[in-house]
Order: C-alpha cells, then sequence, then structure tokens
C-alpha cells in the first residue's frame, strides 16, 4: 500500500459523479457500497482473485446490481428521479 488515502469529500464526488451517469433507462439498477474495514475487504480478496490490490486501497467501492426488477424498485426509483429534479416531466411519466 503507498500509504495515500482517498478523502471522504472525494469519495462523495465519485459517488455522486456516478449517481449522475446515465444507465439504462436512467434507472442506475445498483447499488455502490463504500468498504473501509480491513476484514471485509480481506473477504473480498478473497473472491477477487487474491488481488491486492482489493486490501491496499482505502476505500473499495463495489457495485451491486438489482437481482430482480420488480415494479417496486422501478416506480422508487422514477419516484426519487422526480423528487431529485424538482419536477415531474410527462415524458417520463409516460416512459415508466
Amino acid at each position: 500500500m503507498n500509504g495515500k488515502k482517498v478523502t471522504q469529500i472525494k469519495i462523495d464526488e465519485i459517488i455522486e459523479a456516478v449517481r449522475l451517469t446515465p444507465t439504462s433507462s436512467g434507472l442506475q439498477p445498483f447499488e455502490i457500497i463504500v468498504v473501509t474495514n480491513p476484514k471485509i475487504k480481506q473477504e473480498n480478496r478473497k473472491i477477487a482473485w487474491d488481488q491486492t490490490v482489493v486490501t491496499d486501497c482505502s476505500h473499495l467501492l463495489v457495485f451491486a446490481a438489482w437481482e430482480n426488477y420488480t415494479a417496486d424498485c422501478i416506480n422508487k426509483m422514477f419516484d426519487l428521479t422526480n423528487d431529485i429534479r424538482g419536477i415531474k416531466n410527462e415524458g417520463w411519466e409516460n416512459y415508466r
């Protein structure tokens, strides 16, 4: 490990950039898990072909894809998008 630690501000910026990145239908069908606990990183390393970067990093970002695309999950994302934008877009609602 090079001893460098990524700041929380930088991690927050990265997560926000991912949130704003276009994905299928704009739904971002995944969760991002930020792992800093060394024991959990070690467990992840076992399933990541024993790559040292998994344990040497200050923050491990794990992208967990949705297993199921339910109407409830999709509607929550549409609602969240409307809330964040502060508007209800008619085209967006028709697409829903």
